[in-house]
């Protein structure tokens, strides 16, 4: 019986972990985040005038394309998806709000995506969410 507990225990932990599929390798970026950021190739599955998900475990919001930092954006099951309204879209950057910053700001295209879901209360038993950028990448995952 205690060994069933701690099996049960280990999968409420890995449960709460989110997961990253790349379906397609040959779009993915490079190792180094930052460089990444700045020369992402704008695929968009974003749209302007709706909100977005941030489709990345954490997105940084910035004050101008590639400028100074005003905060991160947080997706995941504990967080839920971090909403980014998209006022407009300039090569591979969007302006608009971030809700759970409370801020305007800049964020990178390639990792916003009007194609999310999620159902439950984020960090609660059955919360689940998933986001898919337009390069085949998704992102997900649950409590459970």
């Amino acid at each position: 019986m205690k060994s069933f507990n701690a099996f049960a225990i280990l999968g409420s932990v890995f449960a709460l972990a989110g997961c990253v599929v790349d379906v397609d390798s040959s779009s993915e970026l490079g190792d180094d985040a930052e460089v990444d950021e700045q020369t992402a190739v704008a695929e968009q599955a974003v749209t302007n005038g709706a909100v977005n998900a941030a489709c990345a475990q954490s997105l940084t919001l910035r004050n101008q394309p590639g400028g100074a930092t005003i905060g991160t954006m947080y997706t995941g099951p504990l967080y839920g998806v971090s909403k980014f309204y998209v006022h407009s879209t300039s090569g591979s950057w969007s302006y608009g709000y971030s809700y759970s910053l409370g801020q305007w700001g800049w964020a990178m295209t390639y990792y916003l995506t009007a194609n999310y879901t999620e159902t439950g209360v984020p960090g609660q038993l059955g919360y689940y969410c998933a986001c898919y950028r337009s390069d085949g990448t998704a992102m997900g995952g649950g409590v459970g």
